[in-house]
This record gives C-alpha cells, sequence and structure tokens, in this order.
C-alpha cells in the first residue's frame, strides 16, 4: 500500500506540474483532463472487473451447487442399482431352484409313467440266437466273399491279358508308322536331292510356260483385235459398196424403186 500511495504522489505531482506549465504557456490542461480520463476509466475496468468476479463466483457456487445435486443424484441411482442387482440376484437364485424343482418332479413323473407303460406292455424280447445259425450265417457270408474275390481275380486277370495285349498291338502300329516314317522321310531326301539337281531346269521349264502364256494371251489379244477392225472394215464396205461390194450400189438403187413403185 505505501509502494502504491508514494506512486500515485508521484504521478499526481507531474500531473499538477504539467497542467500548471499548459496553464502557464497556453492556458489549457489537457494532461489533467488526460489523467482524470485515465482515473475514471481505470475506476470503471475496476467495478466491471468486480461485477465480472461477482458473476463468476455466482456461477461457480452454482456449478458446485450443481456438482453436489449431481453427486448426491449418482450415489441414489448407485444406491439404487445395487438394491436392484441384489434383488435380481436374489430372483434368479429362486428361478434356478424353482427349475431344478420342477426338473426332479419331471424326471420323477416320467420315470414313473415309463415303468407304468413297461408294466402295461410288458413285451417279451427275442430270445438270442443259436450258437449254430450264428455259424450258418458266418459261412454263408465267408462264402459270398470268397465269390466276390473270386470275381475281382478273375477281372484283373482278364484286364491284365487285356492290357498286355493292347500295349503289343499299340508298339506293333507304333513300328509300322515308324517306318512309314522313315520311308516318307528317305522319299522326302531323295526328292529334295532330285529337285536339288534339277532344280535350274524346273526354273527354266516354268519360265517357259509363263513366256508361253503371256505370248498365247498377247497373240490372241492381236487375233481378236484383227477379227474386229476386219468386221469393221467389212461393214464399213457393205455400207457404202466399196471394193468387191460395188455390186450392192445397184442393188440398192433397184430395191429404192421398188418401193416407190
Amino acid at each position: 500500500m505505501r509502494e502504491k500511495l508514494s506512486k500515485d504522489r508521484r504521478i499526481l505531482k507531474e500531473v499538477i506540474l504539467r497542467t500548471l506549465l499548459e496553464l502557464a504557456e497556453g492556458g489549457e490542461w489537457y494532461t489533467l483532463k488526460q489523467a482524470v480520463d485515465m482515473l475514471e476509466k481505470n475506476a470503471a475496468s475496476v467495478i466491471s472487473l468486480k461485477t465480472h468476479n461477482q458473476k463468476l463466483k455466482i456461477s461457480l457456487e452454482a456449478l458446485s451447487t450443481e456438482l453436489q445435486n449431481n453427486r448426491r443424484q449418482r450415489a441414489l441411482e448407485v444406491r439404487n442399482s445395487d438394491s436392484n442387482v441384489a434383488s435380481l440376484r436374489d430372483r434368479i437364485k429362486d428361478t434356478l431352484l424353482n427349475a431344478r424343482i420342477q426338473f426332479d418332479y419331471a424326471d420323477r413323473w416320467l420315470c414313473a409313467r415309463a415303468e407304468s407303460v413297461d408294466m402295461q406292455f410288458q413285451v417279451t424280447h427275442a430270445p438270442a440266437p443259436k450258437p449254430e445259425h450264428e455259424d450258418c450265417v458266418h459261412k454263408e457270408l465267408l462264402r459270398a466273399y470268397d465269390l466276390q474275390i473270386k470275381e475281382r481275380e478273375e477281372l484283373l486277370q482278364y484286364w491284365k491279358t487285356r492290357y498286355a495285349a493292347d500295349t503289343a498291338n499299340i508298339d506293333g502300329r507304333l513300328k509300322d508308322q515308324c517306318e512309314k516314317l522313315r520311308v516318307t522321310v528317305s522319299r522326302r531326301v531323295e526328292m529334295e536331292k532330285l529337285y536339288n539337281l534339277h532344280e535350274g531346269e524346273i526354273r527354266a521349264w516354268l519360265t517357259f510356260k509363263k513366256e508361253r502364256a503371256a505370248r498365247l494371251a498377247r497373240e490372241e489379244r492381236l487375233r481378236k483385235a484383227a477379227t474386229r477392225i476386219q468386221a469393221w472394215w467389212r461393214g464399213v464396205m457393205v455400207r457404202r459398196a466399196l471394193g468387191s461390194f460395188r455390186y450392192l450400189r445397184n442393188v440398192k438403187k433397184t430395191g429404192a424403186k421398188t418401193k416407190k413403185k
């Protein structure tokens, strides 16, 4: 507090001195006004802080009361849940005991009912089979198994022989095919050698065939062109009565006269 008071005194002295200087120089007191405004602002800020502090205290008290109420409520709920759990455990034990009792009762009742039904319908069980009959059955079964084994052995032998015959047949056919392939390969080699020997002749023959075909085609085109030209020229000679067809002039005139008549 002393430090605060000494600080305030210094500030007040400075403000008074500045105001006196301002009054002496210009007749105004800006520093005093500024100091007053600053003090008012500080007072207003202090008041607002006090109000805000009071509001915070009120809200803190409200929150604390609310938390206490919630805590009490949770404690009550926990107590109620503990009591509910205890009551549920008691109920479960009671239901288990009732179920065991009911099960024992139902079991005993069923046993008694079965005994009564057996007493009502006393079924005489069939006597056990004699050892002679069992021996006979065993012998028949052994005979049947022996027959099946024989059938399987016969089938196995049949398929073995057939497999051997099929393999021998396949081997024979393979040998024949190999021999044919060897012959064809040898013939191909011979033909290839022969072709290589006569390759020039064959090429010459092929070129001769191509040239002959081209020459024949050219001659055929020339012949057709000549026949067309010859036919055209004969037509012109006939129409104009030229050369060996001059006699047609008189024939045409006489024909025209006869038409006019």
